[in-house]
């Protein structure tokens, strides 16, 4: 450094006790101080030497669409720059600037503002729905996972977190600086559902809307993960598209809609997922139960009258790490050209019964006599639709996700499970 300067920031976060006061360090040759100015408040200086040459040190390029500033003439400051401003030389674009009582501020007192080189802290939601395997992360990423749930995951890493208390959302994404909410917690339990509606509407329609109104506030990303089953009432004979309406038949599939609509009213940036027939080598699910009943029963009767398509979780977690990695480059601006809605699953059309079939076959449990039902054999509160597949086109080529095909990710599955993964 050479010469002298008054160094000046003024606290302009909205919110902030100290909102307008300031703090001036003198900075010269003899002295040697560096000033350090966080994000949130407004800098300014004034040369008190005949010549000064002193440098800036900053966390992320200049970006003139996203320039500011405060009136130096603005005696509200209370700032003595020690040069009376008759005499000071000032910038055209100095002396326009609005004075701070006009001034809207984009910096909230509440929010902690991050650096971020295409790194991200990223909270999943659901921790038992993840399991004991990272599946999110992907090669070469310094990205930071937390993982929450009401209670604690064996073999996670579990933070507390209840979503169905915004103000606790908040103080965790402040406290952990999060970029994006993964939402895998849900209330899936399809026929009890009928009779816990208040329950299911807070799990599966509120509390996406306070990590939606969470991740608005600091400019962040929500993936939701919604499901198949917000149509079904309508007969379908080809795969259903994002744009089509909603038909739900249960409490289940209408408080997944009412969650995904109030995402998109909130405004955040969000991708919705929907999924459709979900197993892993995790937690309760389908593959695993046949998996158990056609090893210990010598007869199994399953529906051959409803088709749709399995997904594994693993693969779903893939797609969304593509969706991470895409957001990685865009998470600095303000709009995401790519929030909506996309269906996922794996390839194929299968029913029930031909799931379980190759369930037992890759299981070796082939010796269980299956055999093929209707419905009505099985009788629910909640009807099924005969055919419900999803088309994946958009996610493919808007993420450029390879989706496997379901009896591949069944067997890798199958394998994982009997090698006690």
């Amino acid at each position: 450094m050479k010469g002298c300067v008054l160094d000046v920031a003024v606290d302009i976060r909205k919110g902030s006790p100290t909102y307008g006061k300031h703090v001036a360090v003198e900075l010269s040759e003899d002295n040697h101080r560096q000033f350090f100015v966080p994000r949130g408040f407004a800098h300014g200086f004034a040369v008190l030497s005949e010549i000064a040459v002193f440098q800036y040190k900053c966390d992320n390029f200049y970006a003139p669409q996203a320039d500011g500033g405060i009136c130096i003439k603005d005696e509200s400051l209370g700032i003595d720059w020690r040069i009376p401003m008759d005499k000071a030389l000032l910038s055209e674009k100095d002396i326009k600037h609005p004075c701070l009582e006009d001034f809207d501020s984009p910096f909230d007192y509440h929010v902690i503002y991050t650096l971020n080189l295409n790194k991200m802290n990223i909270l999943v939601t659901g921790a038992r729905a993840v399991g004991k395997r990272d599946t999110y992360h992907h090669p070469g990423s310094d990205d930071h996972y937390v993982f929450t749930d009401v209670n604690q995951v064996e073999g996670v890493e579990t933070v507390f977190l209840d979503i169905t208390d915004l103000e606790a959302v908040r103080v965790l994404v402040a406290e952990r600086r999060i970029d994006v909410i993964v939402n895998c917690a849900a209330y899936t339990n399809v026929d009890a559902a009928e009779s816990n509606e208040a329950l299911a509407e807070r799990l599966n329609a509120e509390a996406p809307e306070n990590l939606a109104k969470a991740m608005k506030a600091v400019n962040g990303l929500l993936v939701q993960i919604s499901t198949d089953y917000v149509f079904g009432k309508e007969p379908y004979n080809v795969p259903c598209q994002e744009d089509q309406q909603g038909t739900p038949t249960g409490v289940y599939g209408m408080t997944k809609l009412r969650g995904e609509q109030k995402i998109m009213t909130v405004g955040c940036k969000h991708v919705i997922i929907r999924t459709a027939w979900l197993y892993s080598e995790f937690g309760k699910n389908f593959c695993k139960t046949m998996m158990h009943l056609t090893a210990t029963r010598p007869q199994l009767k399953v529906v051959f009258d409803q088709a749709g398509t399995p997904t594994y979780a693993y693969d779903l977690a893939k797609a969304i790490a593509a969706v991470l990695r895409d957001y990685a480059t865009d998470i600095a601006c303000a709009i995401y050209g790519k929030s909506g809605i996309y269906h996922y699953s794996n390839e194929g059309v299968c029913s029930w019964f031909d799931f379980t079939k190759m369930i037992a076959e890759y299981n070796g449990t082939t010796a269980c006599d299956i055999r093929p039902c209707h419905s009505d054999e099985f009788p629910s509160p909640v009807k099924r639709p005969s055919y419900l597949v999803l088309d994946k086109t958009k996610i493919k080529e808007t993420f450029g996700v390879r989706v496997p095909y379901w009896t591949e990710s069944l067997k890798r599955c199958i394998t994982n499970l009997k090698n006690n993964c």
